[in-house]
């Protein structure tokens, strides 16, 4: 006997049951994706400038991000991905990681940021951290950390009234 004629059949219970194990299955492979594979993920649709899977992403019960351009109204998960199009994908962002670190269910990135926001300020590129926690599969905090002991980092942050320098 087929297997879907045995899930699916003329029993509906049996039915209700299958579907419920495939959606339970599905919820769990979920919930194991590693934290690593999330920030892969996350590159991946950074570098096809993909917003809309930069916010599957992106838990809804995201930690609020410190970014000057949220509004109060908006929710945590809108705030964030506010931030990373207005500072990566809507700027062409390209990110170059030179180095990862998984400890638990977080990932420190040292990465190059490369975009239009860099050169409008007279840098290439900007070093920094990116700090992302993952639970069940999703970000649930966000952080870019800039390396200011760089030169070109400091004086792209400076531009942008941040940190040592900023006027």
């Amino acid at each position: 006997m087929k297997l879907s004629k045995l899930l699916f059949g003329r029993h509906p219970l049996r039915a209700a049951l299958a579907a419920a194990l495939m959606s339970g299955l599905a919820v769990a492979a979920h919930a194991q994706t590693a934290p690593d594979q999330v920030f892969q993920q996350y590159l991946a649709a950074v570098k096809a400038h993909d917003k809309a899977a930069v916010e599957a992403l992106i838990a809804d019960d995201v930690e609020r991000s410190d970014f000057p351009a949220c509004r109060p109204e908006m929710s945590n998960k809108q705030c964030l991905s506010l931030y990373i199009d207005a500072t990566v994908l809507s700027q062409a962002g390209e990110i170059t990681v030179l180095r990862t670190q998984v400890q638990g269910d977080t990932v420190r990135a040292t990465l190059e940021l490369r975009s239009a926001l860099t050169r409008r300020a007279g840098v290439e590129r900007a070093l920094g951290t990116d700090e992302v926690r993952v639970r069940q599969g999703r970000i649930v905090a966000f952080r870019f950390v800039p390396d200011f002991a760089d030169e070109p980092t400091r004086r792209f942050f400076a531009s942008l009234g941040i940190g040592p320098g900023a006027h």
